[in-house]
């Protein structure tokens, strides 16, 4: 029982993280400062059980953060595909840094994620995109991330335990 659901860890995780980002913090009130908890379980899970985070999750993931946050359908599946693809590609090398150099990297990631979506929202409608997010929602990423790596940790080691 408990090593069919150690294979659903990574999507139930990366689910809830997308369900609290969406509800917990609505857009119309954190705009700028809106920490981006879906990217930092996509990293976890990518650099830590790269079996079960692909990209087939990470685009499911996009579509459902479109249908949830409604974006328009395929841009954040789009971005998240792309990151997954570059985590996949330095995945070792991120697995071998400190923690504390991973966080730069994290905030580069949520800077292409969001760079990846103002080129698409450019493209289709305009300069319409607010660029005080390309700092913001970084900075706001390092700030939770320590303690989102922390509680992805407790459930990896706790389920692997098991």
């Amino acid at each position: 029982m408990l090593s069919s659901f150690s294979s659903l860890l990574p999507a139930f995780s990366i689910f809830m993280a997308m369900v609290f980002q969406e509800t917990a913090l609505p857009f119309a009130s954190w705009t700028v400062l809106r920490p981006d908890f879906v990217i930092i379980s996509l990293f976890y899970w990518r650099i830590y059980r790269p079996d079960l985070c692909g990209p087939i999750l990470a685009f499911v993931t996009g579509l459902f953060l479109d249908m949830i946050s409604t974006t328009p359908i395929g841009l954040n599946a789009l971005s998240k595909v792309v990151l997954i693809l570059i985590m996949g590609r330095y995945g070792k090398l991120f697995r071998a840094m400190d923690f504390f150099l991973l966080l730069p990297i994290i905030a580069i990631f949520v800077i292409i994620d969001e760079a990846v979506q103002l080129a698409w929202i450019v493209i289709t409608s305009g300069p319409t995109f607010r660029w005080e997010i390309l700092a913001g929602r970084p900075l706001a990423t390092l700030v939770v991330m320590p303690m989102m790596v922390r509680l992805l940790i407790f459930l990896h080691r706790w389920l692997e335990a098991r």
